[in-house]
């Protein structure tokens, strides 16, 4: 049941409702008895105690004082920094509470309920129109929010292998299929978990007015002066950019600022925008908004890997749902270099 349903069920306001779920507020006890009656459980639940309303999470007390947005899997509580270098933009966002150190742990502080927070789940993957679709999904959703935290394909399958996020989005070859496939079948993931098309995106070469339209490709990155903006290993535009260095014969320790690392989009064509760098591997939306001039060399599969057994999970359940929207994906279409006839295809069941 939604939302909205839950709501008109109650003869509330959705708003009402959320002050309801949070713990802001408490309704009258005609209020209670439309909702039970409408979720189907006995009036006592709305009051059911929680075994510890306290929230400890793993980290360390380097972490003491810093915002966190939480999420709990597996039965426990994981947290990740609010204020992300990697997913900051001109400002700060709205945290879950912050880290205080305690006798049993580090301990959140918070002034939102635990079991509002617990809906929270954490989407990890480099692909930047992510944050549209964990926005979109956290207006959608009954409660909690979805998180997007920003990082390439093996961070992200990594995070879900080790229980610290709830879906990865991983882009490992070109549109087909089986370059994604292999890399989930490899770590064992195709066992536990499903596979979705998010999107197709086109990927290449984001360029700066130094290297101009003489740029011929990773050739033209062969002893000279232009500089490299990279990605870090294990991204998709890394795993891209040292398979055309190999088939071109190019060693990688001759390409200047091959070590130089940034770990989004973004911060490639930040870097490049700024003058710190040349050229860098990166998708076209991100060359357009930094000005960069773009030329492509793939259009890509950008799939999302999800645990099965959180596929019924409200708010993985509306990211699901968001997919296969219209609305959603007519939006999406109109970022440049996006393609979305194949989103919302199911590829592991």
């Amino acid at each position: 049941m939604t939302q909205a349903a839950l709501a008109r069920s109650a003869q509330i306001s959705r708003q009402a409702l959320f002050q309801i779920e949070t713990g802001a507020t408490f309704p009258r006890i005609d209020t209670a008895l439309r909702i039970t009656r409408a979720l189907g459980l006995e009036m006592s639940a709305l009051w059911a105690p929680e075994e510890d309303p306290r929230i400890f999470v793993g980290a360390d007390g380097s972490d003491e004082n810093r915002r966190v947005d939480v999420a709990r899997l597996d039965g426990r509580w994981i947290a990740h920094p609010s204020d992300d270098p990697d997913r900051i933009g001109a400002g700060f966002s709205c945290s879950d509470g912050i880290l205080r150190k305690a006798a049993e742990g580090m301990m959140l502080e918070t002034r939102a309920g635990s079991s509002v927070l617990a809906e929270n789940i954490f989407l990890a993957g480099c692909d930047p129109a992510l944050e549209m679709l964990a926005q979109e999904a956290t207006r959608a959703g009954r409660g909690g929010r979805c998180i997007w935290i920003p990082c390439g394909n093996e961070a992200a399958l990594r995070r879900l292998a080790d229980g610290e996020a709830h879906i990865a989005g991983v882009h490992f070859g070109n549109e087909s299929d089986e370059a994604n496939l292999a890399a989930v079948r490899k770590r064992g993931l195709d066992a536990t978990c499903a596979m979705l098309r998010f999107s197709s995106w086109e990927q290449g070469w984001m360029i700066g007015r130094r290297a101009g339209e003489g740029f011929r490709g990773v050739e033209s990155l062969a002893g000279s002066k232009l500089r490299l903006a990279n990605r870090e290993a294990g991204s998709g535009c890394r795993i891209a950019l040292d398979r055309m260095a190999r088939r071109a014969g190019i060693p990688t320790a001759v390409i200047k600022g091959y070590d130089s690392i940034s770990t989004n989009h973004a911060g490639c064509a930040r870097r490049i925008a700024a003058g710190f760098a040349d050229v860098g591997m990166g998708c076209a939306a991100m060359a357009k908004t930094f000005g960069l001039a773009f030329r492509p060399t793939v259009q890509v599969a950008f799939d999302l890997v999800i645990r099965r057994d959180l596929l019924e999970r409200p708010l993985v359940r509306t990211i699901c749902d968001l997919i296969q929207s219209g609305k959603f994906l007519r939006e999406l279409a109109c970022v440049p270099g996006y393609e979305t006839s194949g989103s919302g295809r199911m590829i592991v069941r």
